[in-house]
């Protein structure tokens, strides 16, 4: 009988950076709990708290891409207390003028059941158009 490894928190927290990155949109949002509340900065482009795993691919995500010509999220560290994993990096983004926009963050992600349940994002919304 094979043996099955639970993910650790923040194994489940690295996918989905990895996921976004690679533009696979559907594991994202698969591994988003169906009540999720995702927070993003107010003054930020996406500004707001969406909730439920659609809201937070058509709200958040999609328009990201429609926006930027390039849009990655690099992770540099992930600390994790429990259930929270804060994740420090760094933002990356080209407009379609070919201004190169670099943004320092700091995530706070809840896992629970191998879900995120909540998410906020902390970042320098100045530097965003």
């Amino acid at each position: 009988m094979a043996s099955t490894q639970r993910q650790t928190n923040v194994e489940i927290v690295q996918r989905i950076y990895t996921a976004f990155n690679d533009g696979d949109l559907d594991t994202v949002v698969g591994t988003l709990a169906d009540d999720v509340e995702w927070t993003e900065p107010a003054g930020f482009f996406i500004g707001g708290t969406f909730n439920g795993p659609d809201a937070v691919r058509t709200e958040v995500m999609e328009p990201c891409a429609e926006k930027f010509e390039t849009f990655t999220v690099d992770p540099e560290r992930f600390l994790e207390d429990g259930n929270t994993v804060v994740i420090l990096g760094a933002f990356h983004a080209t407009t379609p003028d070919g201004e190169h926009i670099e943004s320092p963050f700091a995530h706070v992600s809840e896992v629970a059941d191998g879900e995120i349940i909540r998410f906020e994002n902390f970042t320098d919304t100045a530097l965003w158009p």
